[in-house]
């Protein structure tokens, strides 16, 4: 008896040693995170402005458009990699010829389901505007919603 609890102890911390952990969740097969992402020439507007963000979310697009009044207004769709839910948040930044035409919009809080998506939109308010930039950021305000110390188990393949 005393040796099948000695070679079940050695069992579960031989596989307990095999386990892998990360610091963020895991991402399902398939799904392009912004860390794959980044630099595609479509995408050059978009800041991801977490590091541990880029390895669980998406940008699936980015357009710009012109209102009914001639401002320019910008959308942008973004999703999330992992089983777990993801706060962000999401603002625009204005320019022009000049440089920045308006300051940049307010910071605006963003859902994602577990692969789930949304889409965020903003308009300018100045007709001097003519680019806009996305940034996004952790819903947290800089501290990780994946927390220091806490560990997501990585799925066996």
């Amino acid at each position: 008896m005393i040796r099948l609890l000695l070679l079940a102890g050695v069992t579960v911390a031989v596989l307990a040693g095999c386990a892998q952990t990360q610091s963020t969740p895991p991402t399902f097969s398939g799904c392009r995170t912004w860390e794959q992402q980044a630099g595609a020439p479509h995408l050059v507007s978009v800041a991801v402005l977490s590091p541990e963000l880029a390895k669980v979310i998406g940008v699936q697009e980015i357009s710009t458009s012109r209102t009914g009044t001639g401002l320019a207004a910008v959308q942008t769709t973004v999703y999330n990699c992992s089983d777990v839910d993801v706060v962000l948040t999401m603002r625009t930044r204005f320019t022009g010829n000049r440089g920045q035409s308006e300051p940049s919009s307010a910071w605006k809080t963003v859902f994602l389901a577990p692969r789930g998506q949304a889409t965020y939109g903003e308009s300018a308010i100045s007709q001097a505007t003519d680019k806009v930039a996305v940034d996004i950021n952790d819903g947290n305000r800089g501290q990780s919603q994946f927390a220091p110390g806490q560990t997501y188990q990585v799925p066996l393949k």
